[in-house]
């Protein structure tokens, strides 16, 4: 093997090495973000059964910083995918603090769910595969 091709199989390697460290960092903050999304859903349902409404603290604090560490991410995420294919759960997180204003129980736990499956769908179409890749 002639240094030339020692020195094209290391660029290579280090390439897919590179690649592959890119797509790992991805996977962990997609995953991270749509996680925490997740638990705090699950959170402020939590919390709505518990005090009997959506017009406490409780509930309005778990979307407060629902909205403050989504936003966080968002701008991360855009770096990745376009604003425009994340934008729903920013626009329902807003409907939300609209609907806890006006006691609107039953919308406010309509968008907590399309936020959950928005969820979904974004992990589905964010997160590393091969089909991604390709």
């Amino acid at each position: 093997m002639t240094k030339f091709m020692w020195f094209q199989c290391l660029s290579i390697f280090f390439i897919l090495v590179i690649l592959v460290l890119v797509c790992v960092l991805e996977d962990n903050l997609v995953s991270s973000a749509l996680h925490d999304v997740r638990n705090y859903c699950y959170q402020i349902e939590a919390s709505v059964e518990e005090n009997g409404g959506i017009l406490n603290n409780d509930v309005a604090r778990l979307v407060d910083n629902m909205e403050d560490n989504w936003f966080k991410y968002e701008w991360n995420l855009c770096y990745m995918v376009n604003h425009k294919s994340i934008q729903e759960i920013g626009v329902e997180i807003s409907k939300i603090k609209t609907y806890m204003e006006e006691n609107d129980k039953k919308e406010f736990m309509a968008s907590l769910e399309l936020i959950k499956l928005y969820e979904e769908q974004y992990h589905h179409f964010m997160g590393a595969s091969f089909h991604n890749i390709l």
